[in-house]
């Protein structure tokens, strides 16, 4: 692969600003495509550094005299080859997201650009609601719809009404899929608002295709790296889920109090409802309780981390900065994570793909067992 030299006098290109984001990391937001980049905090004292006048030899004498570390200039070149090959230095030119390794796997496909825009106005109508009180009113009656509706499913089945005839349940599943997407923007709809609730607008709704084969829906709330503080990284994770519970709650109620089609549409979306649970609190994939694990902890990527250690380990790849310097029993863990969020990914390809041979050869057979 074809490296970018360092410039002689390394500076930071328009359009790059550094700031300070969650667990007072400090990160470089390309602005013209809307990365982050992590640096560390040696690398954050050499940026202050480039100011397109110092060279590398000026820049590492000016950090010994300040008695910050004990800097050569080959350490600055380090730097300034990497922030080169990712274009964020002068004479860079800001290309397209790159997403690598694993996450070619789970291509993205914006349909909504101006989803904050769409979502402003409910921000500024929940804005004076989004206290303590409230707040810990609308999880628990979230965590009560929950329990009603495992509690449903656990003494009823999810299987709709015995007895129903075959038009009807392809009439109540007709029906139940445009309920359970219009559901499912709402619980996107949730991450965006409250991002837009502490500060950071969620960019844009979109379609990702898990594994190539799955699809699922997203915002973009890549902004919420800025976010330095846990907690509100952790209701972020959660608000989708919370909203889920209200609507579990409801169905639950109208399972419980309706007859005929209306019941059977009803019982129909609690198993959609309890399948988007359980991928929701799936650890293995890219799943709202990841997340929140995540910002619960001040784990940063955990999936991507533990996949590139597993894969640069076995292909002999010298490690990333910020994972060469994780303890044997820290590696030992993201790896063991990595391989079984690999096999994970495997096993839901394989599953998908049999599924459709296998209905193609019911509908070859003319439906035959």
């Amino acid at each position: 692969m074809t490296t970018t030299s360092s410039p002689p006098v390394p500076m930071l290109r328009d359009g790059v600003e550094k700031i300070v984001g969650m667990e007072g990391l400090t990160l470089l937001h390309d602005t013209a495509n809307g990365t982050y980049h992590r640096v560390g905090h040696l690398a954050s004292t050499m940026i202050d550094l480039f100011d397109g006048r110092r060279t590398s030899e000026q820049i590492a004498s000016t950090l010994n005299a300040q008695g910050v570390a004990a800097v050569r200039p080959a350490h600055v070149d380090a730097l300034t080859r990497r922030l080169a090959d990712q274009q964020l230095l002068t004479g860079g030119t800001p290309g397209q997201r790159r997403r690598t390794g694993f996450n070619r796997m789970m291509p993205r496909f914006i349909i909504a650009k101006n989803f904050a825009r769409i979502l402003a106005p409910v921000v500024e109508i929940i804005r004076p609601l989004y206290r303590r009180g409230p707040v810990t009113a609308f999880v628990l009656v979230a965590v009560a719809g929950y329990a009603a509706g495992l509690t449903r499913i656990v003494t009823s089945g999810i299987h709709p009404t015995t007895g129903a005839a075959p038009i009807q349940l392809a009439t109540a599943a007709l029906i139940a899929v445009p309920i359970q997407l219009v559901a499912i923007l709402l619980h996107e709809s949730w991450h965006g608002i409250v991002c837009g609730l502490h500060g950071q607008p969620a960019r844009g709704l979109g379609v990702a295709l898990l594994f190539w084969v799955m699809p699922v829906a997203y915002v973009d709330r890549t902004d919420a790296y800025r976010i330095r503080n846990r907690g509100p990284r952790v209701a972020i994770a959660l608000a989708g889920m919370v909203n889920d519970g209200w609507i579990m709650g409801v169905t639950t109620v109208v399972v419980s109090g309706t007859t005929g089609m209306t019941r059977l549409v009803a019982t129909t979306l609690m198993s959609y409802q309890l399948i988007l649970l359980a991928a929701n609190l799936n650890p293995l994939a890219p799943s709202d309780t990841v997340s929140a694990v995540e910002a619960a902890t001040g784990e940063i990527d955990l999936r991507g981390r533990s996949q590139t250690l597993l894969a640069s380990t076995l292909r002999r790849r010298r490690l990333p900065g910020y994972l060469s310097d994780l303890s044997t029993s820290r590696k030992f863990i993201y790896m063991t994570y990595g391989a079984m969020s690999y096999l994970f990914a495997a096993w839901v390809m394989l599953f998908v793909t049999w599924n459709c041979w296998h209905s193609t050869t019911l509908i070859v057979q003319g439906g035959a067992p």
